[in-house]
């Protein structure tokens, strides 16, 4: 009779042993899978930011490439509006000086009608407004423009500014021709196409 209480406590013992061990196990278990589950998850979370930051590296690849081929149309247009400007600025002050020192008593009034269509209101009311008295006569004088040096020196905004030496001779009626030199800064406006500002900067005479 003890020998069967001994079996069956140890029995009991063993099944309890086994019990709590399944118990341990089955917790074990369910740590493990949350935690599986947990790394899935995670795992997904960075998928998802891998592939964010995988577009967002692809948009600003692009947006370099397209600002650098902006960048390169930009710097060309401005090379090329560069030595257009200066071109247009040399023919257009050349074509100004050259209807303004050629000219004859005969010819002079067809001088003002010409020379205004190259300036800006404000220079053309400064030339030939009321109550100038220059280039309102030619005083019996005749001039030619012997040459014209145009030397553009840079543009801001939609202006462009430079140097102009003419050469010219002028003489009154019975009188030897006088050769002279004048120097000018002169500012051109590339928008309303018109001469804005004649500086004179200093003139000379050679007999």
């Amino acid at each position: 009779m003890k020998k069967n209480r001994i079996v069956e406590l140890t029995l009991l013992i063993i099944i309890l042993g086994i019990g709590f061990w399944n118990v341990k196990q089955q917790q074990k278990i369910l740590y493990l899978r949350s935690s599986v589950e947990s790394l899935v998850d995670d795992n997904k979370n960075l998928k998802v930011k891998q592939n964010e930051l995988i577009s967002e590296n692809d948009r600003l690849e692009k947006a370099a490439e397209s600002s650098a081929e902006s960048l390169k149309r930009i710097q060309k247009e401005i090379a090329n509006t560069g030595v257009d400007l200066n071109d247009e600025f040399i023919t257009f002050v050349s074509k100004l000086f050259e209807a303004n020192l050629n000219f004859s008593p005969n010819n002079y009034s067809d001088r003002k009608k010409t020379v205004s269509g190259y300036l800006s209101d404000e220079l053309i009311k400064e030339y030939f407004g009321q109550g100038r008295n220059t280039y309102q006569e030619s005083n019996h004088t005749n001039s030619k423009l012997e040459s014209i040096e145009v030397y553009p020196k840079g543009i801001q905004n939609s202006k462009l500014s430079g140097l102009v030496v003419v050469y010219y001779k002028s003489k009154q009626v019975d009188q030897d021709w006088m050769e002279g030199m004048n120097i000018f800064k002169v500012t051109y406006d590339s928008h309303t196409k018109k001469v804005t500002e004649i500086e004179n900067l200093g003139s000379g005479y050679f007999g």
